[in-house]
């Protein structure tokens, strides 16, 4: 009797497991239906994502690329540009040195010049003025 009330006792328990179960399975069916239909939408649609995210990274590329020249060309250019100034002053650095004591020279030589003509003038204008000469027509 107790074995027979012990496979009873057990046999509602799983009767009452096996009625617990039921919305549970339902909810797991329909989940396994909803899934199937998500991955068939995107089965179909994964291709023509995948060849728009080729086509994205593609022109991303391409644009690095070009970036990448056209920084390089600049780079380039600032180089000759950084060069050329620095042959610029170093030229004005040599034409300053040699240019600066003959200017100098040339400059004391032409104040000599302009003193001179200033004292000849000045005595010419005296021999003018000399009592008992005679006044120049």
């Amino acid at each position: 009797m107790t074995l027979e009330l012990g496979v009873f006792i057990l046999s509602i328990a799983f009767l009452l497991f096996a009625l617990f179960s039921i919305p549970s399975l339902l909810q797991i069916r329909k989940t396994a239906e909803t899934i199937a239909t998500t991955l068939q939408a995107l089965n179909e649609n994964l291709p023509a994502i995948l060849k728009n995210l080729e086509d994205i990274t593609t022109n991303i590329n391409q644009a690095t690329t070009t970036v990448n020249r056209q920084m390089e060309d600049l780079s380039h250019s600032f180089m000759k540009l950084q060069k050329t100034i620095g042959f610029l002053a170093d030229m004005g650095q040599i034409v300053q040195a040699g240019v600066r004591i003959p200017f100098l020279n040339t400059l004391t030589s032409l104040a000599a010049v302009a003193k001179g003509v200033r004292v000849f003038i000045s005595v010419l204008n005296a021999k003018r003025e000399l009592p008992g000469s005679h006044p120049m027509k």
